[in-house]
């Protein structure tokens, strides 16, 4: 199966992409290319398998992608109905300033962040993490998304970067990349965050603190 990276879901909506399986039928699009085709849905709770099946998703289309409205999901765990065999994949999005830090800050924390000295150190760390992620996760993902891994990599003089350090070790990363969605509004997609889950429980809090207030 193709998975890829998508970037429709930022803004105010939340996306839920399926990974390609059986060709689809019909329904009213919003957008098409060469690597993912993207329907309203209106609301999660319809989609279900056969809203998938009920769609046109060409063969050659690595993608499909549904938008639906806002909404607060009961114990704020998202859970889909679809039972097919797809790869599952949700994006969530907010206005700026609505959004919250993750974590705690910790008094006197070991951990620091500052930017990368250069191109070559934000890369270098980011191989070292989403790399070493999508190896070892390469059964579960096809060549859409080893396809936008490379995009990805390839575009990283346009990525925002910065790094979180525990005595001079790398122990977390968070990049941004500014893009203008398919409606024309500009919006900055996390594109990875990583902290180090050997850190003890309180230094990771403060490092997830950093990475995203």
């Amino acid at each position: 199966m193709g998975r890829g990276l998508s970037d429709m879901g930022a803004g105010d909506k939340e996306c839920a992409n399926f990974t390609k399986g059986d060709q689809m039928k019909h329904l009213e699009r919003m957008f098409k290319s060469e690597d993912i085709v993207m329907y309203h849905a209106r609301d999660f709770s319809l989609v279900t398998d056969k809203l998938v099946e009920s769609v046109e998703w060409p063969k050659s289309v690595a993608m499909l992608s549904f938008n639906f409205k806002p909404f607060a999901p009961s114990g704020g765990v998202v859970k889909h109905k679809v039972k097919g065999d797809y790869v599952v994949r949700y994006m969530y999005g907010g206005k700026a300033n609505s959004l919250r830090p993750v974590g705690r800050e910790m008094k006197n924390s070991p951990i620091v962040m500052r930017p990368p000295r250069n191109v070559k150190e934000a890369v270098a760390v980011t191989k070292a993490t989403l790399g070493k992620k999508a190896t070892t996760e390469a059964p579960l993902r096809g060549p859409a998304f080893r396809k936008e891994l490379r995009r990805y990599m390839a575009s990283f003089k346009k990525v925002r970067t910065m790094l979180l350090l525990k005595n001079d070790k790398y122990v977390g990363i968070a990049s941004l990349l500014d893009h203008v969605r398919i409606d024309g509004k500009k919006c900055s997609t996390l594109t990875w965050l990583w902290t180090d889950n050997r850190l003890p429980r309180a230094e990771r809090s403060d490092a997830l603190y950093k990475a995203t207030k």
